[in-house]
Formats: C-alpha cells, structure tokens, sequence
C-alpha cells in the first residue's frame, strides 16, 4: 500500500471530498473498503485515507448496482464481470433485498426491538439511506399497512423511524447558507414521511428546511416571503382528499416548483385535474424518491 511518500506527484484527497462528489457517506465508504474491498485507499503515514479521481468512478459504479437491488456484497464480483448475462444472473438469482424485508418484517411483528434495531442500522452503514428507504424500509412500511393485526407492530416501526430521522438530523447544517433553500413542508400530524425525506437528504450536502405547524396559505405565503425557496416540498400522509383538494386549489403560484407527496394529493388531482405546470405530485415517498 502506497504512503505519503509516493503521493508527491499525485493528485489526492481525504474520504470527505470522495463523500462530498458521490453523495455517499463516510461510514458507508469506510464499510464498503473494509467488509467488501470495493475501495482501496492509499494511506498516509498516520493512517488517513486518501483518494484519487478514479475513486470517484468506482463509487458511482458501486452506487449504480447497489440502487439497482445487487447486494452490496456481490458488487465486487459483478465490477469484475466481463459476462453482462453473468451480472443479469446475479441480479435475479440474489435478491438480497426481498430478504432483508422479510426478516425485518418478522422482527417488527415479534416486537422484537433491539434486533431491528440493529439490523436496520447495520443496513444502514453499508448502503446510501436513498437506497435502503426505496429497496429496504418503504416496501416493509408497505408491507406492513396490507398485513391483519400489524396496526400496532406499524405503529411501534413509525415511531422509531421518525425519532431515528430526527435525531439524525437534527446536527446537519448542509449545504450554503447564503444559497436558497429547499423548504419541506409537513401538513399533517404524522411527521415521518418528511423525516425520512430529511434523512434521505443527509449524503446530498444540500440545505434544506422542515417546517411543521403549517395550516394555512397565509402560513406558506410567509415561508415564501422569508426563505425565497429554490424548491418546495409539500408532505402529507393522513389528511383526506378533500382537504388535499383544498389545499392544491388555493396553492399560489410562486415562480418556483412546488412538489405535492401523499396519497390525497394524487387522488385529489385524478378526480379534478386541477394541477398546474409548475405543481408536482406523487402518491408516496417511494415514488418521489423515483
């Protein structure tokens, strides 16, 4: 392994920069290196990590197969694939994924806490939160609202989830701060579909806005006045589709893209076609996330 001496000519940089151009956190890059040897860094003479461009590369090809449903664990093998059919077999002979849902999902109907606990954060150092919100979390979140007497297993997950999500973010100062903001904006009493949003925002550096409390358009017009948002994101998940209809017929236009996430607005806007150009909607999280 190369050291600092042999890096004179070479143009390098720490683990934070690698994280910064991929969108992939250190704790992931680290456990991607270490469990996988998906990365090897050169080191330092005190042992820092130190990256080159090609590093970069790499990442965003290990990143395109995880998003794809490849186990982390497999990706070494499909980067050294010259057989595309042999990747294609892989892909569909291992669904790392499918399993990870059924097992955690057994362990949130045995009430067993501790456990999913673990395995979700486990997950959660191996792969970019994007990714285990779209193949991991939302499918059991799914699955779990079409199961008979889960109500209070769900119930038990939803909470965890949103106290996870916040305390995840409630240190993040990403992004600029002189730079417009992107405003998340949550409608109703169940705040876990805009933390979970929030979390998945984390590896993105991009700053950002959770506003709770709003009930009115007065409430948006003022969010609008002082933040000058570049983007806004509405989040609902229990209102009913008359109010949502509400609140998409007296949503102004403010010369910015508003994006609507939950199920009412989606039905809302079939049933009346009301939504402008610059008005976005989507039936769930998983589908905005798409």
């Amino acid at each position: 392994m190369a050291t600092t001496n042999d890096l004179k000519q070479m143009d390098y940089f720490p683990i934070r920069i690698l994280s910064e151009k991929t969108g992939v956190n250190s704790v992931t890059l680290r456990a991607w290196e270490r469990r996988y040897g998906l990365l090897k860094p050169y080191r330092t003479e005190k042992g820092h990590r130190l990256y080159q461009a090609s590093d970069i590369e790499r990442v965003r090809k290990v990143l395109y197969w995880v998003q794809l449903g490849v186990p982390v664990g497999k990706v070494r093998a499909v980067l050294s694939s010259e057989s595309v059919s042999e990747v294609e077999e892989l892909k569909q002979a291992d669904d790392g994924w499918l399993i990870w849902q059924h097992e955690f999902i057994e362990l949130v109907l045995a009430m067993k806490y501790q456990q999913w606990e673990s395995k979700l954060r486990e997950a959660s150092k191996q792969y970019p939160i994007q990714v285990l919100l779209k193949k991991g979390l939302l499918p059991v979140l799914g699955q779990l609202r079409e199961l008979p007497n889960a109500l209070c297993a769900r119930l038990a997950l939803q909470s965890y989830l949103t106290d996870l999500a916040a305390s995840m973010i409630v240190n993040f100062k990403g992004g600029i701060p002189s730079e417009q903001p992107l405003i998340i904006i949550n409608l109703d009493n169940c705040a876990l579909i805009s933390r979970l949003y929030c979390w998945s925002k984390l590896d993105s550096k991009e700053r950002y806005i959770c506003i709770d409390g709003v009930r009115t358009i007065a409430d948006v017009d003022a969010l609008y006045r002082d933040m000058s948002p570049k983007l806004v994101v509405v989040m609902a998940q229990d209102i009913g589709q008359i109010e949502a209809a509400r609140w998409l017929q007296s949503w102004p236009s403010y010369n910015v893209d508003s994006y609507f996430v939950g199920a009412s607005f989606w039905l809302a806007n079939r049933a009346t076609q009301m939504v402008e150009e610059d008005k976005h909607l989507f039936a769930d999280l998983q589908a905005f996330l798409d």
